[in-house]
């Protein structure tokens, strides 16, 4: 029996909290209520946000999946599903996309609402006590262990010490690198991408203040020096093969260029959507559209995937076999990458469902230990097998359907137990260490503001004028060295 509604025509007692309820609610698909499209629903532009931590897990372990199946033999048996597990390499692109948009962000903010850039120093700095502690960890225990034949070649030590091993034309490894380190090729792309960046981010400024005060046309150019920055890739997947193949160049930065800049562009997107004048300017209605149709966002994502699990992107297994497949799956890797960090990116800072698949507790945990997963899973991989005296795909392996997937969950869990002792052991004390630095540098500052203030009477007056400037430089840093797609 239904309630009766109030005569006149008036809505029930309950109906404003209902509606009230219902414009609270979270929703990743549809446009919010026009009553809370408000400048607190753009996406944020400095600051940790969570569903970015979701899609490092998932980078991650689709990086594991292909790798388990490249073990097992299952990525090359020609069936629907291993096409799909032998493009687990998606999580490439998601990781650079993500490194473009959390390293790029400042900058973007720097030109486009004119905060104070972050310091080339510190934001090197940090980026190498991020990165390399753990990772020198991993070569320390994998050379010595897997690839003894080597392990008195000074050379070979620095090509992996320090992250050179991909411009070498010659190596003495097979495929992408020596064994229990043949996934390091992508972070010595990372890493070069770390050293570019502040001298892109340079370019880019001089390019967009070229505009004048004008923050859309500041922004617009910024997005034109993007995107021929992403056309470069396309450029020189070509000069890989001609005149003559040379397949190591497909290992390095300008083929992958376009990666990063997805993510740069979603950068300039959220920071312009903040700065655009005016109310319900395009750029605000664009990201609250895609902020709010999440759903869609990964359903295109997902088809688009499909159609690079397909011999349009080449054969099954991680290469580059020639110019038209290295070329489709460039692009098509980028619109997949593009779209599922635009959708996390453009999440409003209020609760939504997108947010909460991806920012939840576990998920959060998982995306802080992305990188050991990233760094340890050949080691767990090959201790695995060799331990319970299994054979690989090349050497007569053969295992079912099940006992895949068993493999591959014993993997993943063996591979997250020690990613949380090593992030635990090895990568927060190093992010300690840069903290340390940081507060020990703001204290010479406030002991040296702190004289000029005793200095003269006018001093007090400055300290205050250059304090706002000092956290914003401060905002920058943290922004910039402490948010990456490895954190």
């Amino acid at each position: 029996m239904t309630a009766r509604r109030p005569e006149g025509g008036a809505p029930g007692p309950g109906a404003a909290s209902q509606r009230a309820e219902l414009r609270q609610r979270p929703d990743a698909t549809g446009p919010p209520a026009a009553a809370t499209k408000s400048r607190h629903d753009l996406p944020a532009v400095s600051g940790h946000q969570d569903a970015l931590d979701g899609l490092r897990a998932i980078a991650a372990f689709a990086v594991l999946v292909v790798h388990v199946g490249g073990q097992t033999g299952f990525e090359y048996s020609g069936t629907p599903a291993s096409w799909a597990v032998s493009r687990g390499d998606i999580g490439v692109p998601i990781f650079f996309a993500l490194s473009g948009l959390l390293l790029f962000r400042p900058w973007a903010r720097a030109i486009l609402q004119g905060t104070q850039a972050p310091q080339v120093g510190p934001y090197l700095w940090r980026r190498a006590l991020r990165i390399l502690p753990a990772y020198w960890a991993v070569v320390l225990i994998a050379l010595p262990t897997l690839d003894t034949a080597h392990v008195g070649s000074p050379w070979t030590w620095a090509q992996y010490l320090f992250l050179l091993q991909i411009y070498n034309p010659h190596p003495w490894w097979p495929g992408t690198g020596a064994t229990g380190l043949a996934q390091m090729w992508s972070l010595s792309v990372e890493v070069s991408f770390y050293l570019a960046l502040p001298l892109i981010a340079a370019a880019l400024g001089w390019l967009a203040n070229r505009a004048g005060g004008d923050v859309n046309l500041r922004a617009k150019r910024l997005l034109a020096g993007i995107a021929g920055l992403a056309a470069s890739s396309v450029a020189f997947i070509v000069v890989i093969f001609h005149p003559e193949p040379q397949f190591w160049l497909g290992e390095t930065l300008p083929r992958m260029t376009a990666w990063f800049a997805a993510g740069m562009t979603i950068a300039v997107i959220t920071v312009w959507a903040q700065a655009e004048p005016g109310r319900e300017g395009p750029v605000r209605r664009f990201c609250w559209t895609v902020g709010f149709s999440s759903g869609a966002c990964w359903i295109i994502a997902g088809l688009i995937f499909a159609i690079a699990c397909t011999p349009i992107t080449g054969p099954e297994g991680i290469g580059i076999p020639d110019v038209w497949s290295t070329e489709m799956k460039t692009a098509l890797y980028t619109v997949v990458a593009g779209v599922v960090v635009a959708s996390a990116a453009f999440q409003p800072p209020r609760p939504t469902r997108l947010s909460g698949l991806l920012g939840n507790r576990v998920m959060r945990f998982l995306g802080r230990i992305s990188y050991g997963v990233f760094l340890w899973q050949f080691i767990v991989i090959y201790a695995f097998f060799n331990a319970l005296h299994l054979k690989d795909g090349f050497h007569g392996g053969s295992y079912s359907a099940v006992q895949i997937i068993g493999i591959l969950i014993a993997i993943a869990l063996l591979t997250a137990a020690v990613s949380t002792v090593g992030y635990f052991c090895i990568e927060r004390p190093a992010q300690r260490l840069y903290r340390l630095a940081l507060r020990q540098r703001q204290g010479r500052h406030a002991q040296h503001m702190s004289a000029r203030n005793t200095a003269t009477p006018l001093a007090h007056g400055a300290v205050t004028a250059a304090t706002p400037a000092a956290q914003t430089a401060q905002t920058a840093q943290t922004d910039s060295g402490g948010s990456s797609s490895f954190v």
